[in-house]
């Protein structure tokens, strides 16, 4: 029911235009609704955790989107930032970005979170070879990689739930 419009509505027997409009405000007004409940998690202490609270901004993209949440000390998101926009299979991503926004913000650690429109969560090469980059350049500046989540059809991958890579 994701993709349910005004048109699917009204092709159901009983349902005209007041009714589909009433009925997808109804389901407008429901997301929101969990989508706050959602937000109150303000310490992200699990994978899982960071796929709810970020998995919504990925509904209905055909397009890759990396995210970057940017954490205190106490793993409190500080802010949540979409810094890239790729195209159907691949985001190129600026490093120097990333870090920039987590000295600005005083940021002790950021988990980065970004989808695959084809909803395979597994990771491609270039996912590896950034989250290398991102481990080895966050020891250095002592701002660390906490995960890389990436979300696929409902489901999600993490680096660190998968101990890849040691974050």
């Amino acid at each position: 029911m994701k993709n349910i419009s005004v048109n699917k509505l009204i092709s159901i027997k009983g349902v005209g235009l007041v009714k589909a409009i009433e009925l997808l405000s109804a389901i407008e007004l429901g997301k929101r609704v969990y989508k706050n409940k959602i937000k109150e998690i303000k310490k992200l202490k699990t994978p899982l955790d960071t796929y709810n609270f970020i998995n919504d901004k990925f509904l209905n993209k055909s397009k890759e989107y990396f995210y970057v949440i940017y954490l205190d000390i106490k793993s409190k998101v500080i802010e949540t930032k979409l810094l890239f926009i790729g195209g159907l299979n691949e985001c190129l991503i600026d490093i120097r970005e990333i870090f920039k926004n987590a000295h600005l913000l005083s940021a002790a650690s950021f988990i980065c979170v970004h989808n695959h429109p084809s909803g395979d969560p597994l990771p491609s090469k270039l996912d590896d070879i950034n989250t290398i980059e991102l481990i080895k350049i966050g020891k250095l500046q002592k701002i660390l990689l906490k995960d890389h989540v990436i979300i696929g059809n409902d489901k999600y991958y993490s680096y660190c739930e998968n101990r890849k890579y040691i974050l």
